[in-house]
């Protein structure tokens, strides 16, 4: 089991930089490319969606990123949650000559015959946040997820004093980072928190499906605490559907349910400021969008990696037969919650 994850700073004009460009119109993301210098090699990006704020966040950081590199991105296609769509889309890019291609995969094994399209034509493929299970990726950019779901059941069994029964409402199994929070989360919970009841719930990252699901159980079930895989997705249904149900209580007050949760959105740490949340598990999206750049360049320029821990406190780890560049994200309490290098307080 991978260690509980711990933060790592990181200089303060990237994160005023990042500050920046979250807060730019994803329209505007990838205009660069008109006015850039043409002799500039030329990158594409698949996005899968653009619909919650850590993907947004995620998205502009890495565009802005790989231009400030010297190299052209070009602006995002955005799938909208559709993986056959993704596909067209990275055919697309192929056909406009891009010489590298990041992606954030919609579905890691619908994913692959983007991935091969790309290996057939001699474009790099680089994938962030979420993996793909077949093809030749050169580098998937991530956070070790299982660390982050073990990080989760840790601070939340520890608030509820290892009792009780929780609602886990999980992330699709068909997307490495909802197989590896879940599997995260009920391994540490099995080891640490036997005495814990777990429900779970797939939501398939949806917002809409993540309150019917979470309603049907505290309908007709006790809930004492509950897991949000992804607060960027989750934390604003369930806040509202919570607060109907009069459980919509901070730390310390009478219906308070012991909440923890993934992603480190503006919202959630709010709501860890106030309270409401016991503890956040921060995605490290700045050195997403750093090293998206930094892979991109050494993919051009032929760099080769091996497993093993890299030179930027992080370890470089196989998965499904390609490298994976697990980086290091950050356990938010109200102890921590005010750091300038969190992307939820950049986002601001």
């Amino acid at each position: 089991m991978s260690p509980s994850p711990t933060g790592r700073p990181t200089a303060r004009p990237r994160l005023r930089r990042l500050a920046v460009l979250v807060a730019l119109p994803l329209a505007l993301a990838g205009c660069s490319a008109t006015g850039a210098d043409n002799s500039a090699p030329m990158v594409g990006f698949s996005a899968a969606v653009l619909d919650n704020p850590f993907t947004s966040a995620n998205v502009n950081g890495v565009v802005a990123a790989v231009d400030e590199s010297g190299l052209t991105m070009l602006p995002p296609t955005n799938a909208e949650g559709d993986s056959g769509q993704q596909i067209t889309d990275v055919s697309t890019l192929i056909s406009q000559n891009v010489k590298a291609i990041v992606a954030i995969p919609r579905d890691s094994d619908a994913i692959i015959p983007a991935v091969e399209a790309a290996n057939a034509a001699g474009v790099p493929f680089i994938t962030v946040d979420t993996a793909a299970n077949g093809g030749n990726v050169y580098m998937n950019i991530r956070a070790d997820n299982v660390a982050m779901g073990k990080a989760a059941c840790e601070q939340l069994g520890a608030a509820a004093g290892g009792t009780g029964t929780v609602l886990q409402l999980f992330g699709p199994v068909s997307t490495t980072p909802g197989i590896d929070r879940k599997t995260g989360f009920e391994q540490c919970m099995a080891a640490e928190f036997p005495g814990m009841e777990i429900i779970s719930k797939d939501t398939g990252w949806d917002a809409a499906k993540t309150v019917d699901q979470a309603q049907t159980v505290l309908n007709t079930t006790e809930i004492d605490a509950i897991f949000l895989a992804s607060d960027s997705v989750m934390l604003p249904g369930i806040q509202t559907l919570l607060q109907g149900l009069n459980r919509w209580a901070p730390q310390g007050e009478a219906g308070h349910i012991t909440t923890v949760a993934i992603d480190g959105s503006a919202p959630a740490l709010d709501a860890v400021r106030a309270g409401y949340l016991d503890a956040d598990v921060s995605q490290p999206l700045n050195l997403y969008a750093k090293y998206s750049a930094y892979y991109v360049q050494a993919a051009l320029k032929g760099t080769t990696f091996q497993v093993g821990p890299s030179d930027h406190d992080s370890q470089i780890v196989e998965y499904e037969g390609n490298l994976a560049d697990m980086l290091p994200s950050t356990v938010v309490t109200k102890k921590n919650v005010d750091d300038e290098t969190l992307w939820g307080n950049a986002a601001k």
